[in-house]
């Protein structure tokens, strides 16, 4: 999925989905890998998905960056490390964010609004980079 694409998803999104924490995921160097094993019952192969950290080749578990405001910082600043942020929610629960220099970013929960601050703030360090 592209970048601009996930931003979107998050912005529109109405609360926190693991498949927009896993499409982050991919995005940070998270590998989905896929092992069929054998049941004991009547040998009917079975799907196992798992998931492989960036920083090598052992298995673990995606953060939830769309509903835990601990990993969408862990997000923040895995992508932006050294800059500053901030996040905000009003009465309804709405989050407004945003990462170093970035521009303010709002969605319905503060965990995706840091999430779609951060994700702008690499779409920008990449375009920067080009």
């Amino acid at each position: 999925m592209a970048i601009i694409d996930l931003i979107s998803d998050l912005e529109n999104a109405n609360d926190g989905q693991r498949s927009l924490d896993a499409a982050i995921g991919l995005l940070l160097g998270w590998k989905r890998k896929v092992e069929y094993v054998k049941t004991d019952g009547n040998g009917e192969p079975v799907r196992k998905v798992f998931w492989i950290v960036p920083s090598g080749d052992d298995p673990g578990r995606v953060p939830y960056f769309t509903t835990s405001i601990e990993d969408a910082f862990l997000l923040a600043k895995t992508i932006s490390p050294g800059h500053v942020g901030g996040v905000s929610w009003d009465e309804n629960g709405r989050g407004t964010a945003l990462v170093g220099g970035g521009p303010y970013c709002e969605a319905a929960t503060p965990a995706l609004a840091l999430c779609v601050a951060a994700l702008k703030m690499k779409l920008r360090k990449e375009g920067a980079e080009e």
